[in-house]
């Protein structure tokens, strides 16, 4: 079997892929989901995120994401250090996960497998990439924040000219349909690979 990573930068449709896929019947698992989980779930980390960030991480047991994400965007510091409470468990669950499936192929949704250097764990890298208009307002529908925020998000990101030389295949994000299509081709080659 055959384990590839999905990644791209913030609001470039990765999640939308991984459900195109999902619905191919490839299995998939997200990095993010994972790392939600466990940051929700295991009382280590959530004692080790409140020892870092204070008692406004979590609100009623449940992460604060907007707290979270406004401590980390700019600090690099702290985000190597919230990096380093939650991968290692993410990571822990996929290698989990992994055992459970047969199946030609899964697909990892993994947006930090360049900046954290794990793209050698995989057999290929899929990078989804789109305008910096469209990622703006996907963000901007999806989490209700300012254009100032996301470009923040964004300057603290690699950027698709960073990334694309290190990926294996790609996937231009730009109406469902075309892209639907692109991931059934996709698909399909995978199957044969």
């Amino acid at each position: 079997m055959k384990h590839y990573a999905l990644t791209g930068g913030i609001g470039s449709g990765k999640s939308t892929v991984l459900a195109l896929f999902d619905e191919l019947g490839v299995p998939t698992f997200s990095a993010d989901d994972s790392a939600k989980m466990v940051m929700e779930q295991d009382e280590d980390i959530k004692a080790n995120i409140t020892a870092l960030f204070g008692i406004a991480s979590y609100a009623k047991g449940k992460l604060n994401r907007p707290f979270i994400a406004e401590q980390v965007f700019g600090n690099n510091d702290k985000l190597q250090k919230l990096n380093a409470l939650v991968h290692p468990a993410a990571r822990a669950a996929y290698a989990n996960w992994q055992l459970e499936q047969y199946a030609p192929y899964t697909i990892y949704e993994f947006p930090l497998v360049f900046e954290l250097g794990e793209q050698d764990r995989f057999d290929g890298v899929i990078l989804v990439v789109s305008s910096e208009a469209s990622r703006i307002q996907r963000v901007k529908t999806r989490d209700d924040v300012t254009e100032e925020a996301i470009r923040k998000r964004m300057m603290h990101q690699w950027t698709d000219e960073q990334k694309q030389p290190l990926a294996d295949m790609l996937i231009h994000n730009a109406t469902i349909g075309k892209t639907a299509d692109q991931v059934r081709k996709l698909h399909q080659q995978l199957m044969r690979a």
